[in-house]
């Protein structure tokens, strides 16, 4: 690829330290303009806009740029944008877009749209560190240092990909280097499920102990973690949407529901099936 030309460097650089700015300023310019700059500019420069962008002019762009690129520009963007994107492009691009995304990053994406958007794994952060009980303490600092974004927590999951634990920073901060982090790990209050919907969601009563909480398919793997004021955010853009009542006859049948299925999917983990391939993850509804 050639360099850029002096007035193109100077507009690199400004989308590179001004992304959001850039974006609302797209928003107001003709599709086709918007779709075009994408498709011409590379996409390392132009990610951090998408990612700014309103979903619906994003869902235009991945539409309006070759496949190709359409595929990159989606494996840059946070997860949680990905996934709100990917809801408004048509199911036949939507496939050609998550094809090539073979890492786990596709995987989280593909759990995250086997859901409805009014249920709590639709609005998880997937960007997470993950690890498992035995990495050392130093080589899990190095990991946090080193991945994208704040890390505040990391989450401990076996070998079938079930969350078991997770490690605070202060926590690893202070550790040995040599200390394995499930020595310091502490236990999680609770995990949501996927497909609860948001009203149930957000009167779970983990809240009051923890302002994070994983969320796990229903046999338990493991997608991401999701933020109370996330969710009571989108909690409450849904109720205006629908124009519903969370204290309704069905929202306080809706809680009930989850927090007996709670218990009851907790009490019988154990006889649950052996957790199915990879490839067969997005079925887990």
């Amino acid at each position: 690829m050639s360099e850029a030309n002096p007035p193109e460097a100077l507009s690199w650089a400004f989308m590179r330290a001004h992304p959001e700015d850039v974006a609302r300023l797209l928003e107001s310019r003709p599709q086709a303009e918007v779709v075009a700059l994408f498709q011409e500019t590379p996409a390392r420069i132009t990610a951090p806009v998408l990612q700014q962008l309103r979903p619906s002019l994003a869902a235009a762009v991945l539409h309006g740029v070759d496949q190709n690129r359409g595929a990159v520009l989606l494996a840059m963007l946070e997860t949680s944008m990905a996934a709100r994107v990917l809801r408004q492009v048509s199911e036949e691009r939507r496939v050609q877009l998550l094809a090539p995304l073979r890492t786990s990053k596709g995987v989280a994406l593909r759990l995250i749209l086997s859901v409805p958007d009014n249920s709590v794994g639709a609005w998880v952060d997937a960007d997470c560190l993950t690890l498992t009980p035995e990495v050392t303490a130093g080589v899990a600092r190095e990991r946090a240092a080193s991945a994208s974004g704040s890390v505040e927590r990391i989450v401990l999951l076996d070998d079938k990909r079930h969350p078991v634990s997770w490690v605070m920073l202060h926590d690893l901060l202070r550790a040995q280097p040599a200390t394995p982090v499930g020595k310091i790990a502490v236990p999680i209050p609770a995990m949501l499920v996927a497909a609860m919907p948001l009203s149930a969601g957000v009167m779970h009563p983990a809240w009051r102990s923890s302002s994070v909480l994983p969320v796990t398919t229903r046999l338990g793997t493991f997608i991401g973690l999701l933020r109370h004021e996330r969710l009571t955010q989108v909690h409450e853009q849904d109720r205006a949407s629908r124009g519903t009542d969370l204290s309704s006859v069905g929202g306080v049948l809706a809680h009930g529901y989850w927090q007996s299925m709670t218990g009851v999917l907790r009490g019988g983990l154990a006889l649950l099936p052996e957790v199915r391939r990879i490839s067969e993850i997005p079925d887990e509804r």
